[in-house]
């Protein structure tokens, strides 16, 4: 069965860098000489495991593997490689190479893990691959059949096999493969808990309903049980569903974490992240041996909710500055520099001391006053310097408690949800006039504020007088003005006027520490 008329052959692959696709070639040669099989092309150990699934998968299908030496480069060789989406082009190249295939094609792309029968596996990174392949050229693509959906949405012509045998018919003749289709599901479920939950809480009914308009972080801040948690499942519930864009760009992280199925890819719910307090620098912004995203990048275009701040590491809480300001964060593995997106609302709860009594009970309140510097400091001024919005929560009164308990039809956040989806778009088209990309109020990082938001010189002479009175730092002064603007949306008003600037002055004073510590 064996064939010494070619002893050479390619096929070209894609794998996974960080969340970059992208291209390899597979070079399979075949040498007289002692049996031998060896992988070279800088390769880590779940390729150098490739030889034996490929070995069984060959003979599983009933072909015979080479009793020759045998040497598989993977090139670029320069590049770190990993990962076991090689097994299928090293097991195509390895029967080209022998003569048992002879392929009707002669520019081959293929991916996928083998199992030792010769099933086709789906590997992590769909997204990313199917972004450099509809940009690549190949006379025929084959992928395992689970990433068909993916192909699909993003317009790739490929052929889906589901065995190492049903990619050699493939290459062998021609197959009238019907493409399939598939849409993003833009009708969200309604939201689990109900804004009118927060009966007695007017104040963190408007932070949130702000927060939600401009993508603006937020802090709560008050004692256990008065709805910080429940508050930031709210503002998951009113943000309307993602754009194709940015779900797009929300499945190119999660697939580099793992295998997506049908339901990960309809649904344009936006992330809402939960974060305890143990998590680990790595785990919050990225990184590991292999440069994975992290939290941060999980919650893209979402909300990373960080439940009990000041319980977490002040190292872990400083590494957010610079993504919370620049919309990303850079890993460095392996002599490379992977960047990931990382833009997110950030919503914080945290008490007033440890005990969580010092505002509303004093008398009951059982930290020092230096347990309550350290407990309060353990966030740096700089993080909550990036911070849009403070919100208190003081405790309820036994009637709005009760009001609580039967607010669950969820219409009200529905009503708001739509309401913010008529906000963005007014900001969109703001952006679209200025020509600058469409961002949100709370993600502008454009320089000239005054102009691209329409704020006079009179309100600007006001917004910085309160700025250097209240010693806000530039930043918070621009965060001010963000703010404003997305009340005077909210307010369908052209101008930011001074009482915009004047409630948002109202929102920008942190006040859990406002009353006296002293011990």
């Amino acid at each position: 069965m064996t064939s010494a008329k070619s002893r050479n052959a390619k096929v070209k692959t894609v794998y996974l860098q960080g969340l970059e696709g992208c291209e390899a070639e597979v070079e399979v040669s075949i040498f007289q000489g002692l049996p031998g099989f060896e992988v070279v092309g800088l390769g880590d150990s779940s390729i150098r495991e490739s030889k034996e699934r490929v070995r069984a998968s060959i003979r599983s299908c009933g072909f015979t593997f080479p009793n020759q030496r045998l040497l598989v480069n993977i090139s670029p060789a320069y590049l770190h490689k990993s990962g076991s989406s090689f097994d299928l082009p090293i097991a195509l190249a390895i029967l080209m190479a022998s003569g048992q295939l002879t392929s009707i094609y002669k520019n081959v792309m293929a991916y996928g893990e083998l199992s030792l029968t010769g099933e086709i596996r789906p590997v992590p990174g769909s997204i990313s691959r199917m972004l450099l392949l509809s940009e690549s050229k190949r006379d025929i693509l084959l992928i395992p059949k689970k990433d068909m959906q993916e192909a699909s949405l993003l317009s790739v012509t490929a052929e889906g096999v589901d065995s190492l045998a049903d990619a050699i018919a493939h290459l062998k003749q021609p197959f009238d493969s019907v493409p399939e289709s598939f849409e993003l599901d833009q009708d969200l479920p309604g939201p689990k808990v109900d804004i009118s939950c927060l009966s007695g809480q007017p104040k963190a009914e408007k932070a949130i309903v702000l927060a939600a308009a401009g993508f603006h972080n937020l802090l709560f801040s008050g004692p256990p049980g008065t709805g910080k948690s429940l508050s930031a499942q709210i503002i998951a519930g009113i943000l309307p569903p993602l754009t194709r864009e940015e779900k797009i760009e929300l499945l190119r992280v999660e697939s580099a974490l793992s295998v997506l199925d049908s339901r990960d890819l309809s649904s344009c719910l936006r992330p809402f992240r939960y974060v305890h307090h143990t998590c680990t620098p790595s785990a919050m912004v990225g990184g590991g041996r292999y440069a994975v995203p992290g939290e941060i990048s999980r919650a893209l275009h979402g909300v990373l909710f960080l439940d009990e701040l000041p319980e977490f590491s002040p190292k872990v809480l400083d590494m957010l500055r610079v993504p919370l300001e620049t919309g990303e964060v850079e890993i460095s593995r392996n002599c490379r520099t992977s960047v990931f997106p990382a833009r997110f609302m950030l919503v914080a709860a945290m008490n007033p001391c440890r005990c969580g009594k010092r505002i509303e009970s004093p008398a009951e309140c059982t930290c020092t006053a230096s347990m309550v510097r350290s407990y309060q400091g353990r966030i740096s001024g700089a993080l909550l310097d990036r911070m849009d919005i403070y919100c208190y929560m003081p405790r309820i009164s036994e009637a709005a408690m009760m009001e609580t308990i039967y607010s669950e039809s969820g219409s009200d956040s529905l009503r708001w949800r739509d309401r913010i989806s008529e906000v963005w778009e007014r900001q969109y088209r703001r952006c679209d006039e200025f020509g600058i990309p469409r961002v949100k109020n709370g993600e502008c990082q454009e320089a000239y504020l005054a102009e691209l938001f329409r704020i006079g010189s009179k309100e600007s002479e006001f917004a910085a007088s309160a700025a250097h009175q209240l010693k806000l730092s530039v930043r918070g002064l621009r965060r001010l003005v963000r703010l404003s603007r997305t009340i005077a949306d909210l307010q369908d008003q052209e101008d930011v006027r001074c009482e915009h600037i004047t409630e948002a002055l109202a929102y920008r004073m942190p006040q859990w520490n406002t009353t006296n510590t002293g011990g």
